[in-house]
């Protein structure tokens, strides 16, 4: 159990509050990255129905460290009552849910902002908070973005089917959007004093970080799926090597051109790869080229030998690494990209560290995920509730614990 005398002063977020309703990944990770950069965050979880992410167990573990909990029933009225008293405290709220669900609580923007002004506010649904109402009220999750916001038409290969990107983009890529927005909001409130609500949609998340929309409005372009080489520029892709491993390389710009096109015996300058050439176009002759010699070179060298060749002269590139050779790899250990702690039951466990990296004020995990209303009681005492109210909360399931 954790009372906020426990949340150890770090990072840049310190001294912030946060509370969160939201399950799975969208909303989560937005209010993990508060969690591991210092934020106070307290994750409201249901009495009625646990967080998905507990299922398995590891997304909890690793998405809702740092984090203090309470199993509340938020819609009944001491539920609700409760969950004012935490707003009054809070800079930042966040809950992901079917749009408009908050209003038909009773709990709309304005309830909130009359208890704390300058409450920042983030809304996560899958298709926002107002629109063609039957889109509003509709159930999403991380594929159904996807498909909705026209990423999963454009992921695979053009003789297939769609299919969706994993693991689970545009859940966050709206957690980022959620966090960026809500910083710079929380910016505003404190210097103002007033809050703000953001709406953010999973499929619109996952269109703005789509160029080709762009060029569909405005040019009518359309682009067929690429699978996992460019249709367009040559040598944009992945090549299998002589050992079955793949590496992807990318010979583009004028300098990737001409210190890379020698090691495959073709010359930079000539008529075929004209000096200051920044990209070969897949279907010119120079593109069919580049493509056949960069697959003889892969044919004869392994993947570790394409790797090292080409990114020792100036050529991205990369093998397609596996969980197994991230693990043991130098350069993931140099940068500590994984972190053992511990879960609250004391039993260490080892995952993705904290990132991005912070040089005067790092971000760190000081706790394991907590589990279902593990903190109910200290939470309650730092609103100020006696040991009888707390024990009448429990008596009529408005919190529990497990």
């Amino acid at each position: 159990m954790a009372k906020r005398s426990d949340v150890p002063e770090f990072g840049p977020l310190a001294g912030i509050k946060m509370v969160h309703s939201a399950i799975s990944f969208a909303g989560p990770f937005c209010a993990q990255i508060y969690a591991e950069l210092g934020a106070d965050v307290i994750w409201i979880e249901s009495t009625l129905a646990f967080d998905t992410a507990r299922v398995t167990g590891w997304p909890c573990e690793q998405d809702r460290r740092n984090q203090r909990t309470i199993s509340l029933n938020i819609p009944t009225p001491e539920g609700k009552e409760v969950f004012l008293q935490l707003i009054k405290e809070a800079d930042v709220f966040l809950e992901a849910s079917r749009g408009g669900q908050y209003d038909k609580w009773g709990l709309s923007d304005q309830v909130l902002w009359k208890q704390n002004p300058a409450l920042v506010i983030i809304h996560v649904s899958g298709f926002g908070q107002y629109g063609v109402p039957e889109y509003v009220s509709r159930a999403s999750f991380d594929p159904v973005a996807q498909a909705f916001g026209c990423l999963m038409h454009t992921n695979g290969y053009p003789d297939r089917p769609p299919i969706p990107a994993f693991p689970v983009v545009a859940d966050y890529f709206t957690a980022l959007f959620a966090l960026g927005s809500s910083l710079a909001a929380l910016y505003k409130a404190k210097t103002t004093g007033q809050g703000e609500s953001i709406d953010v949609a999973q499929y619109e998340a996952i269109m703005r970080i789509q160029t080709r929309a762009m060029e569909y409005v405005s040019g009518g372009l359309v682009y067929p799926r690429e699978g996992n080489r460019s249709n367009k520029v040559a040598g944009y892709g992945n090549y299998p090597c002589k050992d079955g491993e793949e590496v992807c390389l990318i010979f583009l710009g004028t300098g990737v051109l001409k210190s890379g096109l020698p090691i495959l015996g073709l010359e930079y300058g000539s008529e075929l790869f004209p000096a200051n050439t920044n990209q070969i176009i897949l279907k010119s002759p120079a593109g069919q080229l580049l493509d056949k010699k960069i697959q003889e070179f892969c044919d004869t060298h392994t993947a570790a030998e394409v790797e090292k060749i080409l990114a020792s002269n100036g050529v991205p590139c990369s093998r397609v690494m596996t969980y197994a050779m991230a693990a043991n790899h130098s350069h993931y250990m140099a940068r500590e990209v994984f972190l053992e702690w511990k879960k609250v039951n004391g039993e260490p466990i080892k995952g993705v560290n904290v990132f991005p990296k912070l040089k005067n004020n790092p971000g760190r995990v000081w706790r394991g995920a907590p589990t279902v209303g593990m903190d109910n009681d200290d939470i309650l005492t730092d609103l100020g509730l006696s040991e009888a109210e707390i024990a009448r909360l429990y008596e009529k399931a408005i919190i529990r614990k497990l």
